[in-house]
């Protein structure tokens, strides 16, 4: 569907720029300014998160006309349920103790490389955009 092809585009870079802010905190001032008003808000922070999950999801499932069978949208969607997945794990670690082991092996692995988790949402949201119809975006 055309709709879901929208917004994937727009959720990748936009939760990639929200992801990599900290990356990109020198060269555009304006995104570390959008993750802190999106940080302080729980209720954005969490439909946020809810958005990439879901639509992540239903990227696998949906087929914009034309398109190989879960193949066709696979990047983008990796890039969604990874977004979403990053940004929920640094959510409980800020809200829950981070004592415990899973939370904080997750943590480690994907709060800490955050920044290149977004750039590659970034960058497969607008190769997606750029490039509709090509295989894997």
């Amino acid at each position: 569907m055309v709709q879901f092809y929208f917004l994937a585009v727009c959720l990748n870079i936009f939760g990639g720029l929200v992801l990599a802010a900290p990356y990109f905190k020198d060269r555009f001032p304006g995104v570390s300014g959008l993750r802190e008003f999106l940080f302080e808000k729980r209720s954005l922070r969490i439909g946020l998160i809810s958005s990439l999950v879901i639509l992540g999801i239903l990227k696998f499932v949906s087929v914009y006309i034309g398109d190989v069978i879960i193949v066709g949208d696979l990047l983008p969607a990796l890039t969604l349920l990874v977004s979403g997945f990053t940004m929920l794990v640094e959510y409980i670690s800020e809200s829950n103790d981070a004592d415990k082991g899973f939370i904080k092996k997750m943590d480690s692995i994907f709060v800490k490389h955050s920044s290149i988790a977004g750039v590659a949402a970034i960058v497969a949201g607008t190769l997606h955009f750029i490039f509709p119809g090509v295989l894997f975006l």
